[in-house]
């Protein structure tokens, strides 16, 4: 027998500013009990207890009261400026709740289109597209770090140009012309991702060292489908060959090739859902990819959206206008 709800008629009886007060407390104790916090507050608190003065870097600030929305302030003792615990990163100044960030954020976990995380979370298109941007600027040379070791399989995945000035709208030619973005990715035996920009039609040697060179270590295996440019990269870093020849019917060939074969479909499938993005943001794109990557592989020890939130917190970054 199902339970009759006690609370139905006393909500449906409440007038409606009260009413969005009730919604709004429910989102924060959601929120709470999903990534551990639910108010700015209790997440600077909780990431950002001490952070650094955003003018001079001086990480040794004195507390100096607390602001309307309970958020703990800071005076620098070196240049005297006075700041927040969220100054400096890309939630300063929010208008929005935590709540609300914490659901943009899980949506952008499951690459939902922006139209609809819009909607979800009660904002303008507008403002969703920024959300995203600010995401993106904490992503902004996270591959820079990641270096690829021991067996490390590479590759290239190809998506259209969107560019007009590239052909677009016109007859698409044939194979990998210059009407395709070439992206250079790499995995390694501890699925350790790298996705990089690395130009337009089949790769030089030069374009592939300067995609992936900085992310193969010395002395590592690189696994790979004999492409010409490859060969390059891997004398350059002093790695040893293992080469297979592109064959889709070599069961040989696909077993070896697994590794990279997956991440190349796993990354087609996220670019398929972005119709519409600007080609010059397509790194940063690819920055979040492999990011959320790396997150999933953790997310036993720590829930997705907690983790990313934490990230949002802690990075020091600034968004800027740009493009789709």
């Amino acid at each position: 027998m199902t339970r009759e709800n006690p609370f139905a008629g006393r909500v449906a009886a409440l007038p409606t500013d009260d009413f969005e007060l009730l919604c709004s407390a429910m989102a924060e104790r959601r929120c709470r009990e999903e990534i551990g916090v639910g108010t700015y507050a209790e997440a600077a608190a909780a990431f950002r207890a001490d952070p650094p003065c955003p003018g001079c870097g001086e990480g040794r600030a004195f507390r100096d009261g607390v602001s309307g929305s309970d958020l703990q302030r800071y005076r620098c003792r070196r240049c005297g400026r006075r700041f927040n615990s969220l100054t400096g990163t890309v939630l300063e100044s929010s208008k929005k709740d935590l709540p609300t960030w914490a659901l943009f954020l899980k949506l952008m976990t499951w690459n939902v289109p922006i139209e609809a995380a819009a909607e979800l979370c009660g904002v303008t298109h507008k403002t969703a597209f920024e959300w995203r941007h600010r995401v993106f600027a904490t992503v902004s040379g996270y591959q820079d770090r990641i270096v690829l070791r021991g067996r490390v399989w590479i590759d290239e995945v190809y998506v259209n140009d969107t560019d007009l000035s590239k052909g677009y709208g016109q007859a698409r030619k044939r194979g990998l012309s210059k009407q395709k973005i070439c992206i250079a990715v790499a995995i390694d035996a501890s699925k350790n991702p790298v996705a990089v920009v690395c130009g337009h039609g089949k790769p030089s040697t030069k374009r592939l060292k300067a995609a992936l060179g900085s992310h193969l270590a010395e002395g590592s295996t690189v696994v790979h489908d004999k492409e010409r440019a490859h060969n390059g990269v891997i004398a350059d870093r002093k790695c040893s060959s293992e080469a297979y020849k592109a064959d889709a019917t070599d069961p040989a060939y696909l077993d070896a090739m697994e590794m990279v074969n997956n991440l190349s479909s796993w990354l087609k499938r996220y670019l398929w859902r972005l119709t519409g993005m600007d080609p010059s943001n397509l790194q940063s794109y690819l920055n979040w990819f492999v990011y959320l990557f790396r997150v999933h592989q953790a997310e036993d020890r720590w829930p997705k959206t907690a983790r990313v939130v934490r990230h949002l917190m802690m990075t020091d970054a600034h968004y800027r206008s740009i493009g789709r």
